[in-house]
């Protein structure tokens, strides 16, 4: 039992360590501001939404189960991907939303006319080259806390508790 006890541990603070390396932590995002995301963004049924670092996969859920919206997120630990495609399953979403195990600096993202950024600065200011070259004209981006330096937001509003929503509008 103690050998147990250690390798579980030994697992829990390699993945803590394997997390601490990655351009962005995992914060779930509450319901409101989940909705408050998808709502600045102005997500209409048929749209594809992209939430790049998706973690557990709930604004996936939620744009297409509320929004009527197709869906991917885009989660580089295996751990909340398979957690996000599970609940994707659950949901009965699986015709509208998926979960790619992968890394978001390598996804697609020419079909996306949305895209979901709760990253990190760091992460942000790695992201701008690629959502300018990648996204077509009129595809939004909204970024939760942290804003793209590299462009200017159309919009700004609230969180549920007060942090920044940043929508920027691509090729205008």
């Amino acid at each position: 039992m103690l050998y147990l006890g250690i390798a579980l541990g030994a697992v829990t603070l390699g993945l803590i360590w394997w997390n601490l390396t990655l351009d962005a932590l995992w914060q779930p995002t509450d319901r409101v501001t989940v909705r408050r995301i998808l709502s600045l963004a102005g997500v209409k049924p048929g749209e594809t939404v992209v939430d790049l670092g998706c973690g557990d996969g709930r604004i996936v859920v939620a744009a297409a189960r509320e929004f009527g919206a197709r869906a991917v997120g885009v989660e580089i630990d295996p751990f909340r991907a398979l957690l996000g495609k599970t609940w994707i399953r659950l949901a009965g979403l699986s015709d509208r939303a998926r979960i790619v195990w992968g890394d978001m600096y390598k996804f697609d993202l020419s079909q996306a006319d949305i895209v979901i950024l709760f990253l990190s600065g760091k992460a942000n200011k790695k992201l701008e080259g690629k959502l300018a070259s990648e996204l077509r004209p009129g595809a939004r981006v909204v970024s939760y806390f942290h804003p793209l330096y590299g462009f200017t937001p159309t919009e700004i509003r609230g969180s549920k508790r007060g942090e920044p929503l940043f929508l920027y509008r691509m090729g205008g």
